[in-house]
């Protein structure tokens, strides 16, 4: 069955290329402060990774509203937040257009005006989470993964990524995709990890493949055309590996996460896992439950793409038939498969010309049969 890839272009922010950016620390004053750059205008922060949010002092702002460096749109409401002596304050929510620190380039970061003229200017977690992965090293500030790109050239990577997968130069793609990945931590896009595996798929490298589908499932939440297309995958692969088990497995949860237009589909693939394993009293259950599908919705156009499973399973449950001996039983299957391969083929996108070969073989071998050869 041909694979459609599907490619979401989202969560495009946070991403970083797997680098490592150091910046030293000066300390002053028994704190260690951080050089930025805010809206061009040039400031050292302390690097404080207890603060939630950027704080600023109300002067700091006052200056940067005079000069410029902020703008009235800039200033987003107000917070509110307890200080020492446990009164609550409120504070005014400003947006800072760009931070960059060491080259690292972060836009749009919230930070809080602390109203106090000479209060301390803090590098919080709304800035610190999206560097990377930090860590402390004597008197530098290493980040890890850290964000090299910015979201344009980003989402050029993403698409070039999708251009290499388009045109089957799946190494290049994979390439593309481990880059992204390796940037992604916590902010994965599942859809990443998907094409990643079917990189490794098409590349025959089955074990990576199905690890990185059952990544993409993991943090697939409620993104049923994901966690279908996954499964669809895993069940295919394990087929492939001779691991019929899975198949079975993941073929019952790929009918989970199936619609009036995939179910006659899946119905297949837990009769193919079935067969496979030569346990062909399920399969044959399932071949019937697929056919009776596929029969209920055959003037559905959407359905019939998978007309290659509907004739499918007629060639697979007269395969049965015969091996039960039963071939008059498998003569009307094999027929009324035939009948169907010239009604629907033509709705298939996998080539149906050996289907017809299997099927004439089989009539062939229940005439023998029946003639008592």
């Amino acid at each position: 069955m041909k694979h459609i890839i599907t490619l979401i272009l989202a969560f495009l922010i946070c991403f970083s290329l797997n680098a490592e950016v150091r910046i030293h620390m000066e300390k002053e004053s028994g704190v260690y402060k951080v050089p930025c750059t805010v809206n061009g205008l040039k400031m050292k922060f302390i690097f404080d990774t207890g603060a939630a949010k950027v704080c600023i002092s109300s002067s700091y702002a006052e200056m940067m509203l005079e000069n410029g460096y902020l703008d009235k749109s800039d200033i987003k409401g107000t917070s509110k937040s307890t200080i020492a002596d446990g009164r609550v304050i409120d504070n005014v929510v400003i947006n800072l257009r760009k931070v960059e620190i060491a080259g690292l380039t972060i836009e749009n970061v919230p930070a809080v005006v602390v109203p106090t003229q000479n209060a301390p200017l803090l590098l919080g977690q709304s800035v610190i989470q999206k560097l990377g992965r930090v860590s402390i090293d004597g008197e530098d500030l290493v980040i890890h993964n850290a964000n090299l790109y910015s979201d344009e050239e980003l989402e050029s990577l993403v698409e070039e990524a999708n251009d290499y997968m388009t045109n089957k130069i799946y190494s290049k793609a994979l390439d593309l995709y481990m880059t992204i990945y390796r940037s992604l931590d916590e902010n994965i896009n599942p859809w990443i990890l998907y094409n990643i595996g079917f990189c490794y798929i098409q590349l025959d490298d089955r074990s990576n493949g199905e690890k990185y589908y059952l990544k993409a499932i993991e943090l697939a939440n409620d993104d049923n055309s994901l966690l279908y297309a996954a499964y669809q995958k895993l069940t295919t692969s394990s087929i492939m590996r001779n691991d019929y088990k899975n198949a079975v497995n993941y073929a019952r949860l790929l009918l989970k996460y199936s619609n009036t237009i995939t179910r006659a589909h899946c119905l297949h693939e837990i009769a193919e896992a079935y067969y496979w394993q030569n346990d062909f009293s399920n399969a044959l259950y399932y071949y019937n439950e697929a056919i009776n599908d596929f029969n209920n919705n055959k003037d559905n156009k959407d359905v019939l793409y998978y007309s290659y499973d509907y004739i499918n399973s007629f060639h697979r449950k007269g395969d049965i038939l015969i091996g039960k001996l039963h071939y008059q039983e498998a003569l009307d299957v094999y027929n009324e498969g035939k009948k169907i391969l010239s009604l629907y083929h033509k709705y298939s996108y996998d080539d149906t010309e050996n289907l017809e070969r299997l099927l004439d073989e089989g009539i062939r071998l229940c005439h023998l049969g029946l003639a008592g050869y």
